[in-house]
């Protein structure tokens, strides 16, 4: 971030970006990913631009863009916005320019700093709307704020780029997009007919697969900035160069080979195809050694012929020196012998392989369970030394093989995972598995895996006749200190803990003495199944997440649903996941330890767009916002759910709204604030930006005061439902709405 803590007050931004693909209309996502406070943007503009250097716009392309219809929006901190459509000749191969006014002081500024391009920032005062650039005095070389441009058009997907300086074309030519996705672009536009792919450039200088420095670690930002573009079908990785030659240099190439199988394993997993890219030669500079050159060659064995990729773009034999291959030729280098200059660009462009940039077969793969990160654990802080964690999960739908997702979303430094296993639980309360069931989990054929900051992985599936509506330990041992610990406090679910060393695959359950009521590092399970089609993901706070709901004994509204789904006759169709915090609030996040988790738009990416086998979300939020936020605001949070909803239907999933359920008796409760409840149902209930909506208010509220909770639904905190409450819930959602 730029040096200004209190972003760009009463000052407008212009970001110049070029296109790869066009089309008759575009929308914008903006972001505040790496913001500590809410931005404001009162006016935010697109057009295309006169020239790439230039602030000035086409006569008459201006256009003035929407949130959920309203002309301002104020984005979360950590979270992102996408606009309205609006009807725009966007040019092929050409520059738009972004612009937004933000008029009062906020957190810092999230941007990207090695734009290899001009933009530009005003003089004082509201520009955005300005065709002329004459106000904007000031050039910048850095994007802030803007970090997508979406275009309807003819196109049939698009291509993701996703590495370091490298990748984001450092040493290239300013303002020419002579980076080598540009280039890439230019060769798919030079194919006969419309052009089919677009290209979008994930590069981050100085990005690495392990490490955080001033950017998050690829890991760590796969689900944004890669399984969540709009249209992706292909992904083309090369990283590891940072890794080798960077601080911490890493002198093995296991943790590198590991990172990058990872990658592959989670962008296959999304049905995506992916391509590998060699690591390019980097002797002659200045972290040069013969040593990190053999971690080099090591790294490239793997992508060649490792198995992990669809298909290899060998980056390295495009560029290299023939007399000296750990060099690149003269006339691909920029001079600092690391990076390309034009030239060097346009040859790795052009050993990609055209016809591997497509969509690769999913395969039957669903989730089955999910819970979503919400905190790291209190005293903590070096994580479960000589520890192991056997987590009871429970099952939605059931399968012939399974995959685990491991966290450390919310960890600050990598955690070592000595080994993983899965089983079938014996019963739900019990830390015992059912004989024969244990299986082993391995991380790219290896039991152990260092999961990075922020990041997550993906187990290997394994053989295993996962039961529908059963329960399966998931169980970690974690040898030496990390930091602290990534978990889901509110499980409403007895697991077990031991410190007394490795006894991830005991089958007997006797070492795990210590009960807990969390859920660590687990944050997901699939199955492969034939019979079951898709997943409904139910995004929430408290009241998804089951709080005063019976301990053990999964009667949570969306356990209810799943066990409707499972009783239809035929083969179960869908799995349901539950993706509730509680605590969790749309527009602001917990802070320290509090239990309430990242915001809503903080956490869409993560706990709700890349669930295997999404089809349908179910989201019930806003009743935190409204009892806690001094005061709440109706609009807010409807165009806050406008938006969620534009966001689910960019990832082509259906969205179910539900009314937020009554609260009077709770201790915050106001008649204030009811208002804005009955407000914000009554839009719920009458607004056509969803696919359907499900009245949990009226579900489980009391006739004789419509404000309070049926007295036989109440848990007794006037809040929450009973069991007998979430039943009701389930009941009230129309199955036929999650086909």
């Amino acid at each position: 971030m730029p040096n200004l803590p209190t972003g760009y007050a009463d000052r407008t931004i212009r970001n110049i970006v070029h296109t790869s693909v066009g089309g008759s209309g575009v929308r914008v996502s903006l972001t505040n990913v790496l913001g500590t406070a809410a931005v404001r943007m009162d006016v935010v503009t697109v057009a295309v631009a006169d020239a790439p250097d230039a602030p000035d716009a086409v006569a008459g392309s201006m256009r003035a863009l929407t949130f959920g219809g309203a002309p301002s929006v104020t984005i979360p901190a950590g979270g992102e916005v996408l606009s309205d459509p609006v009807p725009l000749a966007v040019p092929e191969d050409g520059d738009l320019l972004v612009s937004a006014y933000t008029p009062v002081p906020s957190g810092p500024v999230t941007y990207h700093q090695v734009a290899n391009q001009a933009s530009y920032l005003s003089q004082n005062g509201d520009h955005a709307a300005d065709e002329s650039g004459a106000a904007f005095t000031e050039r910048i070389t850095f994007w802030p704020y803007v970090s997508g441009v979406d275009v309807l058009g003819q196109a049939e997907g698009s291509v993701v780029t996703l590495g370091d300086s490298i990748t984001d074309g450092n040493n290239s030519t300013r303002n020419a997009n002579h980076r080598w996705p540009d280039y890439l672009a230019d060769r798919l536009i030079a194919e006969p007919g419309p052009t089919r792919l677009g290209v979008l450039n994930a590069g981050i200088s100085s990005n690495r697969l392990l490490n955080s420095t001033w950017n998050p670690n690829a890991l760590s930002r796969l689900d944004r900035d890669v399984l969540t573009a709009t249209g992706v079908r292909s992904v083309i990785v090369l990283l590891g160069i940072n890794d080798i030659g960077g601080q911490p240099q890493h002198h093995e190439p296991s943790e590198i080979i590991a990172a990058l199988g990872q990658i592959a394993a989670q962008v296959r997993a999304k049905g995506l195809r992916v391509t590998g890219g060699t690591l390019t030669p980097f002797g002659g500079s200045s972290n040069y050694t013969e040593e990190l050159e053999g971690v080099r060659q090591a790294v490239n064995e793997f992508i060649r012929h490792g198995g992990a990729f669809d298909a290899v773009a060998d980056f390295d034999i495009a560029l290299r020196d023939p007399a000296a291959p750990n060099r690149l030729q003269a006339e691909y280098d920029s001079g600092d012998h690391l990076h390309p200059k034009d030239a060097g660009y346009q040859a790795m462009a052009a050993v990609v392989d055209l016809d591997k940039l497509d969509t690769r077969p999913p395969g039957h793969w669903i989730g089955t369970w999910q819970t979503a990160m919400a905190r790291t654990t209190p005293a903590a802080d070096q994580g479960m030394p000589n520890h192991s964690i056997r987590n009871v999960v429970h099952t939605s739908v059931g399968g012939d093989a399974a995959r685990v997702r491991l966290s450390n979303a919310l960890g600050t430094a990598p955690v070592l995972m000595g080994r993983a296993t899965l089983a079938v639980a014996t019963r739900p309360d019990a830390p015992d598995a059912v004989a024969g069931t244990m299986r082993e989990l391995t991380f790219g054929g290896v039991p152990s895996v260092t999961i990075p900051a922020g990041g997550e992985v993906l187990s290997d599936p394994v053989s295993l006749a996962v039961p529908a509506d059963g329960d399966l330990l998931v169980t970690v041992y974690t040898p030496a200190p990390s930091g602290p610990v990534t978990e889901h406090p509110r499980s409403y679910q007895t697991s077990f803990i031991t410190a007394d060393g490795d006894h991830a695959a005991d089958g007997q359950g006797t070492a795990f003495t210590q009960p807990t009521t969390a859920w660590y590092y687990v944050t997901g399970v699939d199955v492969r199944s034939s019979a079951a089609h898709g997943a409904v993901v139910t995004f929430g706070d408290s009241i998804t997440d089951g709080d005063k709901s019976t301990n053990n004994a999964n009667l949570r509204w969306p356990d209810v649903l799943a066990d409707r789904l499972a009783a239809e006759p035929g083969p179960t169709k869908l799995g349901v996941v539950n993706s509730g915090i509680s605590g969790n609030r749309i527009l602001d996040s917990s802070t320290g330890t509090g239990i309430g988790g990242p915001n809503a738009f903080a956490r869409l990416s993560r706990d709700m767009l890349t669930t295997s086998g999404a089809r349908t979300v179910i989201v019930l939020e806003g009743v935190n916002d409204i009892l806690n936020l001094g005061h709440p605001d109706a609009e807010t949070l409807k165009l806050a759910l406008r938006q969620i909803a534009a966001q689910a239907h960019a990832q082509d999933l259906r969205i179910v709204v539900g009314t937020i359920t009554p609260m009077k008796g709770w201790r915050s409760y106001t008649e204030e604030r009811n208002n804005v409840r009955q407000a914000v149902n009554e839009f719920i209930r009458t607004s056509d930006d969803f696919d359907a909506v499900v009245d949990f208010d009226a579900a489980v509220r009391d006739s004789a005061d419509p404000q309070r909770i049926n007295p036989s639904y109440d848990s007794g905190d006037h809040l929450h439902p009973s069991d007998a409450g979430y039943r009701a819930m389930a009941e009230a959602i129309d199955l036929d709405t999650l086909r």
